[in-house]
């Protein structure tokens, strides 16, 4: 079975929602002005649409986003539950574990990617089976996320032990420019990054 969020876990975050216990605490401080963030202030709610797989098929579930709003300059941003990807439907396992399944085989093509040894997930409401173009969409979304976060840290995140002595080679029949196998790698150093410095990449999601 794919890696996917639960109904279990959707439901207690919206718990912990609907009792006040989303806080800004532990959220970086604001992008623009630098205000910490124990200065944040609840701004709005919106409900969320996420996809999780239960027995190869797709259901839809709602959570409800919280919104925080900077007290000194006005920004507002999302606080993102750890199962949730910005702009993405899917839950965080589903990507990472996807996507994965394509980076670290360098034999793998899109299609072999949503392959499974159950099968291919299929959507309960549409009967549409994982589209291979979707994994190429999360990948892109994984590196743009580890390229902004790298770039708004004064001390980058390290990347693997050994990335220093032997830089990955993505195979060409992967990539047919230059900026998808940027992408690639960026993805694949998101990808070996720690448990502890990957949540690092997620938790602050300050958009």
């Amino acid at each position: 079975m794919p890696l996917t969020a639960t109904h279990e876990e959707i439901k207690a975050y919206q718990e912990k929602v609907e009792k006040g216990k989303i806080t800004s605490d532990g959220l970086d401080p604001c992008p623009r002005c630098n205000l910490e963030s124990e200065h944040f202030k609840i701004h709005a709610f919106r409900e969320r649409r996420f996809l999780i797989i239960v027995k190869m098929l797709v259901e839809a579930v709602y959570a409800t986003l919280v919104r925080f709003k900077c007290a000194r300059c006005g920004k507002t941003f999302a606080h993102y539950p750890d199962f949730a990807v910005p702009h993405k439907q899917y839950t965080r396992q589903t990507v990472l574990s996807f996507s994965s399944a394509y980076i670290e085989d360098d034999q793998k093509t899109y299609k072999d990617a949503i392959m499974t040894v159950d099968g291919t997930p299929t959507c309960l409401e549409t009967g549409r089976q994982l589209a291979s173009s979707t994994v190429h969409h999360w990948i892109s979304t994984l590196a743009a996320i580890f390229t902004a976060y790298q770039e708004a840290k004064e001390k980058p995140l390290e990347e693997k032990a050994f990335l220093s002595l032997c830089k990955r080679q993505i195979p060409k029949k992967k990539y047919r420019t230059f900026t998808r196998k940027e992408v690639l790698l960026k993805c694949w150093e998101l990808l070996g990054l720690s448990p502890v410095d990957r949540i690092k990449v997620f938790s602050p999601s300050l958009q």
